[in-house]
């Protein structure tokens, strides 16, 4: 059974990573073309606006998508009860948004706010057609189809936006991006999967998932509040140039800090919810994700620190050099990124609820005073508040989980202080490298980052780090398997 899951976990893994790798790839794309047909300020408003989106896409979950795979074995009217109340629940929001948009468009004081809102929020209609089916496949570890109906949805949104930005439809181009993916996303999870709604609903199956689910929803408030706030902020009290600048530099650091923390959290939790009655199991199959996953994580952090300068004039343009300083503070968060959704999940897949919220609750509400503090020494004192705040969450998801599962602070950092220590002084010895070489900066990132990975890999090999030495051991079975296969 153990040998099965870790298959399952490890294919699950693969085929979630090809996913959400294709899929970001296919948004990078899209966004590196749309940075030289539109304006930063167009990207600023998006921002703005997002924010509103996403709060009310919190409350149309309802948490109920956790509570699903959080739960051993949901039955049919679980899934009915939860798919027409989170109809009903987008609707209510949807007028919601509809109705305050003028409001909002005052508080920034641009008008032309007012309609994107109300044409962007149409996304919260379409979110509950996704939850049910997307939620089964999850479940069931199908990340195969799920893969391919993320890449899929985004090269739709990726096609209709950049036609759009091409012909002269500016913002709107955005705005039809995201409600075209969702819209084909939809089609393709309802062809995918077999599961269909029956004229059910059971207020006792909607009161039993909410138990779990209501605790995840103020969770995840909290977290959609905090993770939006800075772009409510430099929207606010400076200004939509500002904002753009600011996007692209956490658009450019989430491809890779959401590949690796999607794939991780697509996987991990339904894989550790199996487990959650065998804690001496979680423990080592979370010590072995933790230090698989960071193994990769953090060095790539460390080169993109690196390579930041050229990267971003490559792919955006002179005119977003700004972004850069702003994207290296990001990337030092991003380190730890991965780590800490590790351990949250675990807290997840045992059902405790109530310390996941208290524990949630209390790293955002100290993050958010943390990010009002730094914003009185302007968006550079921001953006150090909210780098410090990945690393605080750290020490507070690694107490809690020193208590569920004897997996602490100094445990963790015994099991990957190497790698990332490792990664930022190989990273230092490049940046000192690229000041001396006076080549061409785009010669330059190239070498830069055959060196800082042959490095690290030698490093590795020699010093057998327990990551590469995972790695190695996958590739070789595959391989065998293959060579194997061919022989017969």
């Amino acid at each position: 059974m153990q040998e099965s899951l870790r298959n399952k976990t490890i294919s699950g893994m693969i085929w979630a990573g090809i996913g959400k790798v294709g899929a970001l790839g296919l948004s990078f794309i899209t966004n590196m073309v749309l940075a030289r047909l539109l304006l930063p300020e167009d990207f600023g408003c998006i921002a703005m606006l997002y924010v509103f989106v996403a709060i009310s896409g919190i409350f149309v979950n309802g948490g109920f998508g956790s509570a699903l795979i959080q739960k051993k074995n949901p039955t049919h009217i679980d899934y009915t009860t939860v798919f027409y109340w989170n109809i009903v629940m987008s609707v209510i929001f949807y007028f919601l948004l509809f109705f305050t948009a003028p409001a909002i468009s005052r508080m920034y004081e641009m008008p032309q706010l007012q309609n994107v809102l109300r044409v962007q929020s149409l996304a919260l209609l379409i979110q509950p057609f996704a939850l049910v089916p997307s939620n089964q496949l999850q479940k069931q570890m199908r990340f195969m189809e799920l893969s391919t109906r993320n890449i899929c949805a985004t090269l739709a949104g990726m096609i209709v936006s950049i036609a759009m930005a091409l012909t002269g439809f500016g913002i709107w181009s955005l705005v039809a991006s995201s409600l075209v993916s969702s819209f084909t996303s939809v089609i393709l999870l309802w062809t995918m999967c077999s599961w269909r709604p029956s004229l059910e609903f059971s207020f006792s199956s909607l009161k039993e998932l909410f138990g779990f689910g209501g605790l995840m929803l103020v969770s995840s408030l909290v977290e959609t509040i905090y993770t939006n706030l800075q772009s409510f902020i430099i929207g606010k009290w400076y200004s939509p140039q500002d904002l753009g600048y600011y996007a692209q530099a956490r658009k450019l650091e989430e491809i890779p800090t959401t590949a690796l923390s999607s794939i991780v959290n697509d996987v991990s939790f339904p894989a550790f919810s199996s487990l959650q009655d065998d804690k001496t199991h979680l423990k080592h199959s979370l010590r072995k994700t933790v230090k698989s996953i960071t193994y990769l994580n953090m060095p790539l952090f460390a080169l993109l620190i690196v390579i930041a300068h050229p990267l971003i004039r490559l792919l955006y343009g002179p005119q977003w050099d700004t972004s850069v300083d702003y994207f290296r503070i990001l990337c030092l968060s991003g380190m730890i990124y991965t780590l800490n959704t590790l351990n949250t999940n675990v807290i997840k897949s045992l059902g405790k609820s109530g310390i996941y919220l208290i524990v949630q609750l209390s790293k955002r509400i100290i993050g958010i005073g943390l990010i009002i503090y730094g914003f009185q020494y302007g968006i550079y004192g921001l953006l150090w508040s909210i780098a410090s705040v990945g690393y605080l969450c750290f020490f507070i998801n690694a107490a809690v989980n020193k208590r569920l599962l004897n997996y602490g602070i100094w445990d963790q950092i015994k099991d990957v202080g190497l790698y990332y220590v490792l990664s930022l002084l190989i990273g230092v010895c490049m940046l000192g490298l690229g000041r001396v070489l006076p080549l061409n900066p785009y010669l330059l990132m190239i070498l830069q980052s055959i060196i800082f990975c042959g490095l690290y890999l030698l490093i590795s090999h020699v010093a057998k780090l327990e990551g590469y030495l995972t790695y190695k051991e996958i590739l070789l079975e595959r391989w065998k398997a293959r060579k194997e296969k061919q022989s017969h």
